[in-house]
C-alpha cells in the first residue's frame, strides 16, 4: 500500500462514526454518551459529507473537527449530570425566545437586549463548547472563552466576508442553533455545506430530541452559573418558526417575538449569508442552487408557523417590525419586556446604550448582494409569501 493510500484509508476512517465517536472519547477521557439517539443524524451526515459536501482542507478540518467539537460536548455534560443531578433539577422560567424569518432583525434585539445585566446571555463561547474543559475550575471559563477568541479571530482573519454579515464574537451572545446541532438533526450543518440527502433526513425528524436537548444544555449553563435567580435567558434562532409548537412543548413560559421584515429583503441577505458560509469550506459554491434553496426552505418554514400560530392566542406573540429595531430598538425591548412583566431598570437602559454604542450597524464592514446572483425573482417571492405578507407586512 502506498503511502497516497493509507493516508487516504487512515483519514476516511478518522471520518467514520466509530472514528469520529473514538477521538472524542480519546480527547476527553470519557466513553458515556448517554441517549444514543443522536448516531442517526450523525450517520445520515456523515454519510453525505463526502458524497455531497466537496468539502475542500478548511472545509474538512472545520467539519469533522466541529462533529468533534460536538460529541465531545455531549461526553462531558453526561458525565456531569451523573455527578451533579442537581443539574436537572435547574428550572428554565420565562426565557424571552426571539425568531422570525433570518435578517428580520434577531441578532441585534438579542444582542442589545442582553446587554442588560438582569438577564442571562448565550454569549458564542458558551455555544460552542457549553461544556466546562478538563481541570477547569467553577466559574473560571476562561479555556473556553479562548477557544472562542480564537474562532472569531480565524473568521475574522480568512472570512471578512462572513463577519461583515453575521459577526461571531467569542463575547458577544448568538442564537442557540449552535447547542441544537449537538442532536445532529438541526439545520445548521446543512446551511453551512451543501448535504441534501441530510436535509431529507432531518425534515423527517421528530423536533423535540433537538429541543429537549437545548432544554437540557441551558440547565447546564444556568448551573454552572449559579442558577437562575430571576434572570431569563435570552435566546433567538430563526430556526424556531417552523417548530412553534414543539418550542412552545418545551418552554411553556417563553415570552416569544417575532421579527417581520419584506421576504424580498430577507432570502436574497440570507443566501449571500450562506453563499460566504458555504465558501468558507468548499470550492463549489453554486450561488444559484444556494439562492433556489433558501427561497424554497424559508417559505416552507413560514408556512408551518403561520399554521402553527392559527392554533395560538393572538396574544400569544409579540410581533415587531425590523424598521422598528433599527430606530427604536430600547422601544421595541420596552413593550417586550412590558409583556414580560419586567422592569426596564437604568442599569438596563445603560447597557442597551453602551451595546448600540459599541457595535454600531457595519462595524465589521460592508457588503453588497443582489437578487438576480441568485436566480431569485423578486414578483415570484412577494406570491410565494402572500398570506405572510398580507399578515405582517403589508398591514404594517
Amino acid at each position: 500500500m502506498s503511502e497516497t493510500t493509507a493516508a487516504a484509508v487512515a483519514e476516511a476512517s478518522a471520518h467514520s462514526i466509530d472514528g469520529l465517536l473514538a477521538t472524542a472519547a480519546q480527547a476527553t477521557g470519557l466513553s458515556d454518551y448517554g441517549d444514543r439517539h443522536f448516531i442517526k443524524g450523525l450517520t445520515a451526515l456523515v454519510n453525505a459529507l463526502p458524497r455531497e459536501a466537496a468539502l475542500n482542507a478548511i472545509g474538512e478540518q472545520m467539519v469533522y473537527g466541529g462533529i468533534v467539537r460536538l460529541l465531545s460536548n455531549r461526553l462531558r455534560y453526561v458525565a456531569d449530570a451523573k455527578h451533579h443531578p442537581s443539574i436537572l433539577e435547574e428550572r428554565i422560567e420565562k426565557p424571552i425566545i426571539i425568531l422570525g424569518l433570518p435578517r428580520t432583525g434577531t441578532s441585534k434585539l438579542q444582542r442589545v437586549m442582553s446587554a442588560d445585566p438582569g438577564v442571562q446571555r448565550l454569549e458564542f463561547w458558551r455555544a460552542l463548547n457549553p461544556a466546562p474543559f478538563p481541570g477547569e475550575k467553577p466559574g473560571d471559563p476562561a479555556a473556553r472563552i479562548e477557544a472562542g477568541l480564537l474562532v472569531e479571530n480565524t473568521l475574522s482573519t480568512l472570512f471578512p466576508g462572513w463577519m461583515a454579515r453575521h459577526p461571531m464574537e467569542a463575547r458577544e451572545p448568538d442564537e442557540e442553533l449552535h447547542i441544537m446541532d449537538m442532536s445532529f438533526e438541526c439545520v445548521i450543518a446543512w446551511l453551512f455545506s451543501r448535504v441534501p440527502s441530510y436535509y431529507a433526513y432531518i425534515q423527517r425528524c421528530d423536533p423535540r430530541p433537538t429541543y429537549r436537548l437545548l432544554h437540557a444544555m441551558l440547565q447546564y449553563l444556568q448551573w454552572q452559573d449559579g442558577g437562575g435567580r430571576g434572570r431569563p435567558w435570552i435566546m433567538k434562532s430563526p430556526v424556531h418558526i417552523g417548530d412553534l409548537a414543539t418550542l412552545i412543548e418545551t418552554f411553556p413560559d417563553a415570552v416569544i417575538v417575532h421579527c417581520h421584515r419584506d421576504p424580498k429583503k430577507v432570502i436574497p441577505s440570507f443566501a449571500s449569508l450562506i453563499e460566504e458560509g458555504r465558501r468558507m469550506g468548499s470550492d463549489r459554491v453554486d450561488p444559484v442552487e444556494i439562492g433556489r434553496d433558501m427561497f424554497m426552505h424559508w417559505a416552507d418554514q413560514i408556512d408551518r408557523n403561520l399554521s402553527a400560530r392559527e392554533k395560538l392566542p393572538s396574544d400569544r406573540i409579540i410581533d415587531v417590525r425590523f424598521e422598528d429595531i433599527r430606530s427604536d430598538v430600547i422601544g421595541v425591548i420596552r413593550r417586550i419586556y412590558e409583556s414580560a412583566g419586567r422592569t426596564v431598570t437604568p442599569d438596563a437602559i445603560s447597557g442597551f446604550e453602551s451595546y448600540d454604542a459599541r457595535r454600531p450597524e457595519h462595524h465589521w464592514g460592508r457588503y453588497e448582494y443582489t437578487a438576480e446572483h441568485y436566480g431569485l425573482n423578486l414578483d415570484e417571492i412577494d406570491e410565494r409569501f402572500t398570506e405572510y405578507r398580507r399578515r405582517f407586512i403589508d398591514r404594517a
